[in-house]
């Protein structure tokens, strides 16, 4: 788990000088442009670890996705069967790294959309982004070599979806959040 965070802190570090190039958030000032910098540095930092794979021409990685769907290797459509596993066969940092992990990672996503975008403060919007996102690295997983498993976007969508609520339920109760939000 540490090298997870590790990785994904040295991501975030080297990104963010092209953020402070795109963005200029030193022209704008205030805790929502420093809450947004810190959501789009997680964002891509996310993205890159979730596109980590074999990159090759687009016409040799639709082959082999396409081959990859007729023999169903590394796909699992199963629902809970992954998650399942993990629980019967209890590895503490195997657990920690596949479920714990595919969850807590997906909370700050879902956190921010609330947080920083008035229009995604309904709960369809929430539910309908966090699914989104996740359906997404799924789906270029596919094609990059990576396993595919409906139970990493079930652990996903769920911390996504925690992620939401969780701000939905701070907003109400502290109205500091919502000078965040635009």
């Amino acid at each position: 788990m540490i090298n997870y965070i590790f990785k994904f802190m040295t991501i975030a570090v080297v990104m963010t000088p092209f953020y402070l190039l795109i963005r200029r958030p030193f022209k704008r000032s205030g805790k929502r442009e420093a809450a947004l910098a810190v959501f789009v540095l997680f964002t891509m930092a996310l993205l890159v670890l979730a596109f980590e794979g074999d990159y090759s021409r687009p016409s040799v990685m639709v082959r082999n996705a396409g081959q990859r769907i007729r023999d169903g290797e590394r796909i699992n459509l199963i629902p809970f069967r992954t998650i399942g596993t993990f629980f019967r066969h209890f590895i503490p940092d195997v657990f920690l790294v596949n479920i714990v992990g595919n969850i807590v990672m997906f909370m700050p996503w879902g956190f921010g959309l609330v947080l920083l975008w008035k229009r995604n403060q309904s709960i369809g919007r929430a539910l309908l982004l966090c699914f989104l996102i996740t359906v997404l690295i799924e789906t270029v997983q596919l094609f990059i070599g990576r396993s595919v498993d409906v139970d990493d976007l079930i652990l996903n969508f769920f911390g996504g979806c925690m992620g939401a609520a969780l701000c939905m339920g701070l907003k109400k109760k502290l109205k500091v959040l919502e000078e965040f939000a635009r």
